[in-house]
C-alpha cells in the first residue's frame, strides 16, 4: 500500500472522480438463447435443463435468463446446459445486455464466472469492501494498476505527467481509473455481487494529486516517437535506495539518547557526520 510521504501534495482544483454504481443483484445478467431447430443429440438434455433454469420457449426459440445469484447458485446446471449448446449455430450467450461475439469473448466470460464465483463463495459473510480480500482495491482478481511503490506491476504513480515548473509531478487520476475500469470490463469483474466499485472510486480519489520531486522521487526522460514527431517524454521513478537509507538512518536513530544536542537536522549529512565524530554512530551499518 502507499505509504505516508512528505513529497505528497494537493494540487489546487481537487479532482472529483466517479464511477458507476454496482448493479442490483436482482437484475438478469446472464441471457442464454438457443433454437430448439438442430440435429443435435443434446437437443432433450438441453431442454431439460433450461426448464430447470425457468427458460422461456417463444416459436423455437428458447431463452434462459438468470441473476448473478442464481448463475452462482445453480453453476452446475448453467455449465451443464453451456456444455450442451454452445458449439450450436444458434448459440447466443449476454452479459449485461452485451452479446458475447466471438468465441474467445464467451470463453474469457465462462472462465471468468467460473473463478468469480469460486472467489465469492469462498469469503465467508463477504464485507462490502472485501478487505479481506484485497486491501487496496478490494478485489484480488484487479492488478493492472499497483497501489505499491515498488514492484513488478505498472504503479500508480507512472500515470501523470511534469508541471511546467518541472518541480512536481501531477498525477493523472482519469488514467488511472480509465485503466481500472478497462480491467474491470476485460475480466467481467463486475459480475461478482460484491464487487468494491465505490471502494476504488474512494482509492482513486484519495491518491495524491502531484508528487514533489526530491531525492526519492525522480522525473526522467527519454526520445519517443509520438504521432510521427521525436518527442521528450517524461516518467516518474521511486528511488528504493534512499527509501532503504533512510530506514537506516530512522532505526539507528531510535538507539539513540533523545537529549543530544546536535545541531544538524537529523538524517541530514552533517548530522551523520557530527554523530559519527561524537561516537553515537558506528562508521558501518549495522
Amino acid at each position: 500500500m502507499i505509504t505516508n510521504c512528505d513529497e505528497f501534495t494537493k494540487i489546487p482544483g481537487n479532482l472529483r472522480l466517479q464511477i458507476e454504481t454496482p448493479n442490483d443483484s436482482m437484475i438478469k445478467t446472464l441471457k442464454i438463447v438457443f433454437s430448439k431447430k438442430t440435429s443435435s443429440r443434446n437437443l432433450a438434455e438441453a431442454l431439460r435443463l433450461s426448464k430447470k433454469l425457468n427458460g422461456s420457449v417463444e416459436g423455437d426459440i428458447v431463452t434462459v435468463e438468470l441473476t448473478v445469484q442464481e448463475v452462482f447458485n445453480l453453476w452446475e446446471l448453467v455449465n451443464a446446459l453451456l456444455n450442451a449448446i454452445d458449439k450450436w449455430r444458434s448459440f447466443e450467450i449476454y452479459c449485461k445486455g452485451v452479446l458475447c461475439r466471438i468465441n474467445k469473448d464467451y470463453r474469457q466470460l465462462f472462465y471468468a464466472l467460473q473463478e468469480i464465483r469460486s472467489c465469492y463463495h469462498n469469503q465467508p459473510n463477504p464485507p462490502e469492501d472485501f478487505t479481506k480480500c484485497n486491501p487496496g482495491w478490494g478485489c484480488d482478481k484487479l492488478n493492472f494498476v499497483s497501489l505499491e511503490l515498488t514492484g513488478n506491476y505498472k504503479k500508480w504513480f507512472e500515470f501523470g505527467q511534469l508541471d511546467p515548473s518541472g518541480n512536481t509531478w501531477i498525477v493523472d487520476k482519469f488514467k488511472i481509473l480509465n485503466e481500472v475500469q478497462a480491467e474491470i470490463d476485460i475480466k467481467f469483474l463486475k459480475v461478482c455481487p460484491a464487487f468494491p466499485l465505490t471502494r476504488i472510486a474512494m482509492v482513486i480519489n484519495n491518491l495524491p494529486d502531484g508528487i514533489k520531486l526530491g531525492e526519492e522521487w525522480v522525473a526522467e526522460w527519454s526520445n519517443e516517437l509520438v504521432d510521427g514527431k521525436m518527442t521528450k517524454v517524461y516518467s516518474l521513478r521511486y528511488d528504493r535506495e534512499f527509501e532503504a537509507e533512510c530506514n537506516y538512518v530512522e532505526k539507528i536513530a531510535t538507539k539513540i539518547p533523545q537529549k543530544v544536542d546536535c545541531p544538524y537536522p537529523k538524517g541530514s549529512d552533517q548530522w551523520l557526520d557530527w554523530m559519527t565524530a561524537k561516537g553515537y554512530l558506528n562508521n558501518k551499518k549495522q
